[in-house]
């Protein structure tokens, strides 16, 4: 079996590296009490509850507007404590999470390669273009020298699981978990955004690094909200010849309600109990995303990537 999972390298300031708090994680949990990642209970880093929360069945998206006809899948719905465990581990405040992220990443692939056995994948593909990309969606540079590069991570252990699913069925099968794109410099931090400014922020497509010609492509993120992330990648694999097979991603922020706001109108002859005139508005043009979060102190949102 044949797959390569890159692990991203970590670049240095002054000669440590930015994620050295990371290496002594285990030893800082010696003396200090440790809490689960999902719902604060005591003494354990992930209670059996929110564990359990990663290991239901995936789910289609069905509210990502702007992925197109991008098909995409998730493992666990983006609010309560997934929202906060996911968060932890991408901003690097829980690395001891990535065990059971991973875990769910592998699940995740074998899931999909359940469903998309290898003679299926490659049924349109030349003999020369028989091998299936795992491409993560692109990461900000902030993020990157902050070597949190997680949806490479969870791209990595996608792979791993996709693997283990075909080992019997295609030995030789040749899945490449590959990071082949990267953010051009218009885009700006997606965070505190309505829906229609995500889609504008992401309408250029990132740039791809690789000729993908003939090849079938699988994408991975960790959250998918409005899908225009996802989307700008699609286009940009097919514009370079790829075929994207659809997404995979950790979690879904669940769709926003329909925004009504009521304005008063006056004086009405109706009875009483009648309810006053109410404008509706397009819920697109209000900040109805789920990006408030803050990322450390600094008052950004952690949920996508730094521009």
């Amino acid at each position: 079996m044949k797959h390569h999972c890159r692990e991203p390298r970590r670049p240095t300031t002054l000669g440590l590296p930015l994620g050295l708090t990371e290496h002594f994680s285990p030893a800082l949990s010696l003396g200090l009490p440790n809490s689960c990642a999902g719902c604060g209970r005591w003494e354990t880093a992930l209670c059996p509850q929110c564990r359990e929360l990663l290991e239901a069945d995936p789910f289609a998206v069905e509210h990502a507007d702007a992925a197109g006809d991008l098909d995409i899948w998730a493992l666990a719905s983006y609010t309560g404590p997934v929202r906060t465990m996911v968060l932890g581990w991408k901003n690097g405040a829980r690395e001891d999470l990535s065990e059971a992220m991973a875990h769910s990443g592998r699940r995740l692939g074998r899931w999909w390669a359940l469903r998309h056995p290898p003679e299926e994948v490659w049924a349109d593909s030349p003999q020369d273009a028989r091998a299936l990309l795992v491409v993560p969606a692109p990461s900000g540079i902030v993020r990157r020298l902050r070597g949190r590069l997680v949806a490479a991570r969870l791209a990595d252990a996608l792979t791993r699981g996709i693997c283990a699913q075909w080992a019997e069925q295609c030995p030789a099968a040749l899945v490449l978990s590959t990071d082949l794109l990267r953010r051009r410099g218009g885009g700006t931090h997606q965070a505190g955004r309505s829906a229609r400014q995500r889609r504008g922020n992401r309408a250029e497509a990132p740039r791809l690094l690789a000729a993908v010609t003939g090849l079938p492509i699988l994408l991975v993120d960790d959250v998918v909200t409005t899908g225009a992330t996802l989307g700008a990648c699609a286009r940009a694999l097919r514009a370079g010849g790829g075929r994207v097979l659809g997404a995979l991603t950790l979690s879904a922020a669940p769709p926003p309600a329909h925004a009504r706001i009521s304005v008063p109108t006056g004086p009405s002859r109706q009875p009483r109990d009648d309810t006053a005139s109410a404008l509706t508005m397009d819920p697109e043009d209000l900040d109805l995303s789920a990006c408030g979060d803050q990322e450390g102190s600094s008052g950004r949102g952690a949920h996508e990537r730094e521009a």
